[in-house]
C-alpha cells in the first residue's frame, strides 16, 4: 500500500525527528556546528514550521529532551517563533523570559519584534534589561536601537534619541559608519537638524548613504535651498539622490524646479523607479504639466511598470496627475482599467470629479464604491461633499452629512466646514455659520473662511464683518484674511473701515500674496506673475493683452473692477491693473504661441476674480479656444462663451 503524502499543515514524525536532530543535535557527527547551520541557512528550515501547532509540537519536544533548558536550542526556538508566519510574540517572551543567558542574537531578535509589533518603548527597555544582565550588544543592537526611537511618536523621542545616542557613545560604536547613518536618519525624522548638520559635519568617513540622509531630510523639513546646496555637492549621487531633492521640492511647492530636475536626471541617463515617478507626477499635477505628464504615463506603459492596473500606487498617481491637469477622461480611462481598487484610488477618482464640478458623476461612483463592498473613510466623505458644494446639491450633501456616523465614520472639523460651505455657497449663509457654532470641536481659520469667502458672495455684510474679525485674530500674519475683510467693507461703501485695515495690515509689514498662474508650453512650465515684465516675450505679450482687450469690449465687455481691494486712486487705476491679472498674461501667452484648436490649460494659484472669470468666458468666445482654469478651489471649463461651474464658484 502506498504510503500517503504528507499534509503541508503536520510535520510527519520522521521529517520531524531528522529537522529536530538537525537542529538541536548536540552531536558532533556533523560536518558543520549547529549556530553556522542556522545563521548560515536562516530560512532553510523555517517553512517547516509556518504554523502554531508544529511550533507547539517542537516546543514540546524540547522539553520532553530536555533542551529546553539548552540557552543556544531554546534561542533557536524563540527565533524560530518570532519569524513563523504566526508570530506570538507573548509565547516567545515567556520562553525568553525564562533563558538563564540568552545571547545576543536572541536578545536582537525579541527587540525587533517588540519595535516591528509597535512597542518601541519595550525595545529600549529589553537594551537596559540586557546590559543589567551582562550581556553585551553589537552594531546590530544598537541600529535596532535607533529604528525603536524613529518609531516614537511622542515627546519620548527626543528623549529616548538621546539616551541610545548616549549608549552608543559609551560603548564606542559611533565609529561605525552604519550606525552613525542610523543615527542620522533618526535625527532628521525627529526633525532635528541642527543635531543631524552636527553629526554629518563632523565625520568624515561619509557615504552616499549618509548625504543621501541628510539631502533628503532637509528636503522634507521645507529647508530646500540647504537641501540644494547640499545636493549640488554632493561627491557622487545615485537615483535616491535625485528622488529625495525632487520630493523636497514638491513638498514646498516649488513643482516647477522639481520638473527642471526631472529632466537633468534624465539627462544624466539614470531611470527614475516608481517612487520618483510618483513623485514627479504629483508634481505634474499641481503644476498643470500635462504634457510632461502624458510622457510619464508612456514611459510607465512602455517599461511595464504597471500604468495598466498593475501597479496602484502608480495608477492612483496618474488618476491624480490628470484630475489636476484637468483631463478627467484621461483619469476615467485610467481609473477603469484597476480591477483591484484600493480606497485611496476611490478616494482620487471622486475628488477628481468633485473639483471639476461634475457632482452627480461624484455621487455615482461613491455609490458604485459602496456596491463593491468598499468601506467609505473620511476623506472619502470630504470628497463627496466638495462635489456637493461645487455642484450646489445642497440637500445631497445634508443628506451625506448625517449618514456618515451609519457607516462608522465620526465627521471631523473638516467635514463640518464642507457642511458649511455647502450652505454658505448656497446663500444660507446663517445656518453654515450655525453649523460653524454648534461643531463638537472648535473651528479653525479654514472653517471661518470658507464662511468669509459664502459672506462676500453673497454681500451678508453683519455675519461678514464678524467673521472676518475672527478670522484676523486666529491668523493675525495672514494678508488675505485683511484683504477679504477690507473688500466686504468697501463694496459695501464704507471706506474709512476699509482702509483702517489695510493700513492695519500695512503697519503690520504685510503684502497681498501676488497672483501667479502657470501654463505649460514646449514641455516647460512657464510662470506669470500679476504685472511682471521679466516674462522675454513681455512686450508682445502686453501688446496682445491691449488687442484683446479692444475685441472684447466690441461684443460687450467691460472691466468690474468691485473686488478690487482699494489701495488704488481711481478706477482708471484699477482698470489698469486688473487687466494684468496673471491668468490673462497666461492666456494671452498662449493666444500667441500655442496653436489653434489646442486647449489652453491655465494653473492659478488664487481664487479667479470676478472680472476674470467674465474676461475668460469672452475670449474662449471670441477666439474660439477651450480654456481650462485651475483655480485654487475648482477646476474652469470655458468654452463657446459659457463655464462649467455655471457662474457658481
Amino acid at each position: 500500500m502506498q504510503t500517503p503524502l504528507l499534509s503541508p499543515k503536520r510535520i510527519s514524525f520522521h521529517r520531524f525527528n531528522l529537522t529536530f536532530s538537525i537542529l538541536f543535535s548536540s552531536s558532533s557527527s556533523y560536518p558543520f556546528s549547529k549556530s553556522q547551520f542556522i545563521l548560515q541557512n536562516p530560512g532553510l528550515l523555517l517553512h517547516q514550521f509556518q504554523h502554531l501547532h508544529d511550533l507547539r509540537i517542537l516546543h514540546c519536544n524540547l522539553i520532553t529532551s530536555g533542551l529546553i533548558h539548552d540557552t543556544f536550542a531554546a534561542s533557536r526556538f524563540i527565533q524560530f517563533l518570532l519569524r513563523s508566519s504566526t508570530a506570538d510574540l507573548h509565547y516567545a517572551s515567556a520562553i525568553f523570559n525564562s533563558l538563564r543567558h540568552p545571547d545576543v542574537f536572541t536578545w536582537n531578535s525579541v527587540i525587533a519584534a517588540h519595535i516591528e509589533l509597535g512597542s518601541p518603548d519595550s525595545a529600549v527597555t529589553l537594551y537596559f534589561n540586557m546590559r543589567s544582565s551582562g550581556s553585551l550588544p553589537n552594531l546590530y543592537t544598537f541600529a535596532l536601537l535607533v529604528k525603536a526611537c524613529r518609531k516614537y511618536r511622542d515627546a519620548d523621542s527626543v528623549k529616548q534619541g538621546m539616551k541610545v545616542h548616549g549608549q552608543v557613545m559609551k560603548n564606542g560604536a559611533m565609529d561605525f559608519l552604519v550606525v552613525k547613518n542610523s543615527f542620522l536618519s533618526m535625527y532628521c525624522d525627529m526633525r532635528m537638524l541642527n543635531d543631524a548638520r552636527l553629526l554629518f559635519d563632523e565625520s568624515c568617513d561619509l557615504d552616499l548613504i549618509s548625504w543621501n540622509v541628510i539631502v533628503s531630510g532637509y528636503g522634507k523639513s521645507g529647508d530646500v535651498k540647504t537641501a540644494r546646496y547640499l545636493f549640488d555637492d554632493m561627491p557622487e549621487r545615485n537615483l535616491v539622490s535625485w528622488s529625495a531633492m525632487i520630493d523636497g521640492y514638491v513638498r514646498s511647492g516649488d513643482c516647477v524646479e522639481a520638473l527642471r530636475l526631472f529632466n537633468r536626471l534624465q539627462c544624466e541617463g539614470i531611470r527614475p523607479d516608481v517612487i520618483t515617478l510618483v513623485t514627479i507626477l504629483k508634481a505634474c499635477g499641481h503644476s498643470g504639466a500635462i504634457r510632461q505628464g502624458w510622457w510619464i504615463h508612456l514611459y510607465i506603459e512602455r517599461n511595464k511598470l504597471g500604468g495598466n492596473g498593475n501597479n496602484i500606487i502608480l495608477c492612483t498617481a496618474l488618476v491624480d496627475m490628470y484630475c489636476r491637469c484637468g483631463c478627467i477622461d484621461a483619469a476615467l480611462d485610467v481609473f477603469n482599467r484597476v480591477l483591484n481598487r484600493d480606497i485611496v484610488l476611490w478616494n482620487a477618482m471622486i475628488g477628481g470629479l468633485a473639483m471639476h464640478g461634475h457632482g452627480h458623476y461624484a455621487l455615482e461612483l461613491f455609490g458604485r464604491m459602496m456596491e463593491a463592498g468598499m468601506v467609505p473613510n473620511e476623506s472619502t466623505y470630504i470628497g463627496v461633499m466638495c462635489a456637493c458644494t461645487h455642484a450646489g446639491m445642497v440637500d445631497e450633501g445634508i443628506e451625506i452629512f448625517e449618514s456618515m456616523k451609519t457607516h462608522g465614520v465620526e465627521p471631523q472639523k473638516e467635514h463640518y466646514g464642507c457642511l458649511a460651505d455647502l450652505m454658505g455657497r448656497a446663500g444660507r449663509i446663517c445656518k453654515a455659520e450655525e453649523v460653524l457654532l454648534s461643531m463638537p470641536m472648535e473651528p479653525q481659520a479654514e472653517q471661518w473662511g470658507a464662511l468669509m469667502s459664502a459672506c462676500r458672495m453673497h454681500n451678508e455684510f453683519d455675519i461678514g464683518v464678524r467673521v472676518g474679525k475672527h478670522l484676523i485674530e486666529l491668523e493675525p500674519h495672514d494678508a488675505g484674511r485683511y484683504v477679504m475683510l477690507a473688500n466686504l467693507y468697501a463694496n459695501a461703501g464704507r471706506w474709512k473701515e476699509a482702509m483702517a485695515v489695510r493700513r492695519e495690515m500695512e503697519d503690520k509689514g504685510m503684502k497681498k500674496e501676488a497672483g501667479c498662474s502657470l501654463i505649460e508650453w514646449n514641455g516647460i512650465v512657464e510662470e506669470f506673475v500679476s504685472g511682471d515684465w521679466s516674462h522675454q516675450q513681455s512686450k508682445r505679450i502686453y501688446e496682445t493683452i491691449g488687442e484683446m482687450e479692444r475685441r472684447l469690449e466690441m461684443v460687450g465687455y467691460v472691466k468690474d473692477t468691485s473686488q478690487m481691494l482699494i489701495d488704488m486712486d481711481g478706477e482708471e487705476e484699477k482698470g489698469v491693473a486688473i487687466s494684468y491679472h496673471s491668468e490673462k498674461i497666461a492666456i494671452a501667452f498662449a493666444i500667441l504661441n500655442i496653436g489653434e484648436g489646442m486647449t489652453i490649460r491655465i494653473v492659478k494659484n488664487l481664487r479667479v476674480c470676478k472680472d476674470c472669470h467674465n474676461y475668460t468666458k469672452l475670449v474662449s468666445k471670441v477666439y474660439q479656444r477651450e480654456i481650462i482654469v485651475r483655480d485654487r478651489n475648482r477646476f474652469h471649463h470655458f468654452k463657446e462663451g459659457f463655464c462649467s461651474c455655471k457662474d457658481y464658484w
